[in-house]
């Protein structure tokens, strides 16, 4: 078990009712992070939200607002609106963002403030978003990476990618493990920390592992090392899960073992789990795990691809952390509204109380339709709103051990910041939330479109 991990299972009935009393958790599920429609349901396309009128004397727009609207007078402070520029691939409702100044509930006014992206107006008639920027009051130190490339000398390209974050009690530090992202070499390097807010370089700047580490292992190639998902201390030892691409493409999960995370590894030359036989629903790829400890065993999930590359989630169950039985079908498929796409589906984070497991994973909306959408409407963009094209990370609740889930109504819970030009793109990799006796922090990966559409490391926090 996560030594950091000091976590009170409790989430209010009210976000999320089908969940049996006592069997709840306690995280930043209380209000919405995206709404794209009249219905405020983004399992659903829904009615769109479109401006009814717009008055430049005090730059404020009418629409319809739906019933028990989530933005009022109290909270609007914490939430931009978003619109697309009528171009096609540019019609998402993030390209341009304006803050909300003000909002009149019962004459359906909206007043505009600082443009925080892109420039002008929404028109009339056009659809718009609303994006919650500090959802249930987390947010951003700063709006920079908190871990950052240049931490290491021999670190390739301004892509990062992190795996769980651990406290190494004889240290007193807190460590990761990072690696090199969208770069044809890959490296793992480790990061550490005193305070959770300042980072610098472990191992005086080198790597912790190079790809010649691996090359006896069946399930990685001969120039990359694979990407680490997840660290699990057991029983004096941390169990290091890691996913690598072998010689014919197809993505495997491995494992690596140490007492020490800066110290030496052993790697297992054989998978944990593998792609099964063609036709399958995961024949191509398994990849992202995430674990966490039950009273008598361990569960995992993992992101499967077909060779179409459709994903949906899987599970393993495990007694040693070494040996893994996986179940034949997916438990997680659900690509609809919001996570309509089905090219994403990666676990991010985990939390067990019992038969009841609280997952996050990405997803996104469908971005292109078939040829024949475009031949009629010679669109090459959907007329839809939100995150299209671009993951999110939602919220999904199973009261079965993991056999099945149900999204939670507020999906997707958790968004990047498309006025941020640090994170304007989408939400990737890693998810981790640490508590302390005063602070709460959530450590989370972004893509930006800014400067070469790097994948960074963010932090954002709550005092308690």
């Amino acid at each position: 078990m996560r030594i950091f991990l000091y976590i009170v299972c409790i989430i209010s009935l009210s976000s999320c009712s089908s969940l049996p009393e006592g069997k709840k958790f306690d995280f930043f599920l209380s209000e919405p992070c995206m709404i794209t429609n009249l219905e405020q349901n983004n399992l659903i396309e829904g009615t769109q939200l479109r401006v009814l009128s717009f008055n430049e004397s005090d730059s404020s727009i009418t629409l319809k607002f739906p019933k028990d609207f989530a933005i009022h007078e109290s909270n609007s402070n914490k939430w931009t609106v978003g619109w697309g520029t009528g171009k096609p691939y540019f019609d998402a409702g993030v390209e341009n963002q304006r803050r909300i100044k003000k909002i009149d509930v019962k004459t359906g006014k909206i007043y505009f403030g600082d443009c925080w992206r892109g420039d002008g107006f929404p028109r009339v008639g056009q659809r718009i978003v609303f994006w919650n920027l500090s959802p249930s009051n987390y947010s951003k130190r700063n709006n920079k990476p908190i871990i950052k490339p240049e931490f290491w000398p021999e670190f390739n390209g301004e892509s990062i990618g992190f795996s769980s974050i651990v406290y190494d009690e004889k240290r007193k530090l807190w460590i990761t493990l990072v690696n090199e992202v969208d770069s044809d070499t890959i490296q793992i390097y480790a990061a550490i920390s005193s305070d959770l807010i300042h980072w610098r370089a472990g191992n005086d700047g080198k790597p912790i592992l190079k790809a010649s580490d691996f090359a006896s292992c069946s399930w990685t190639s001969k120039h990359q090392t694979p990407m680490v998902s997840e660290i699990i201390q057991h029983e004096g030892k941390y169990f290091i899960f890691m996913d690598g691409e072998d010689q014919a493409g197809k993505r495997h999960i491995g494992l690596a073992t140490t007492s020490n995370l800066l110290g030496e590894y052993d790697i297992s030359p054989n998978p944990i789990l593998s792609p099964q036989q063609s036709g399958t629903w995961n024949d191509q790829r398994i990849f992202c795990a995430k674990i966490a400890k039950r009273a008598n065993d361990f569960i995992l999930f993992f992101d499967g691809r077909n060779k179409n590359g459709y994903e949906q989630i899987g599970r393993a169950i495990s007694t040693d952390l070494k040996n893994w039985k996986m179940d034949s079908d997916p438990v997680l498929d659900q690509h609809v509204g919001w996570r309509s796409a089905g090219f994403t589906a990666e676990p991010n984070y985990i939390e067990v109380n019992g038969d009841t497991v609280l997952l996050m994973a990405a997803g996104a909306k469908k971005f292109q339709e078939s040829f024949w959408h475009h031949h009629f409407t010679h669109r090459n963009y959907l007329d839809r709103s939100g995150n299209v094209n671009d993951a999110q990370l939602g919220a999904f609740i199973s009261t079965d051990g993991g056999k099945s889930f149900n999204p939670h109504p507020n999906n997707p819970i958790f968004v990047n910041s498309y006025a941020r030009p640090n994170e304007n793109e989408h939400m990737g990799g890693n998810f981790e939330r640490i508590e302390t006796d005063s602070v709460s922090y959530i450590f989370y990966q972004a893509k930006s479109s800014f400067e070469g559409m790097k994948y960074s490391i963010f932090l954002r926090l709550k005092s308690k």
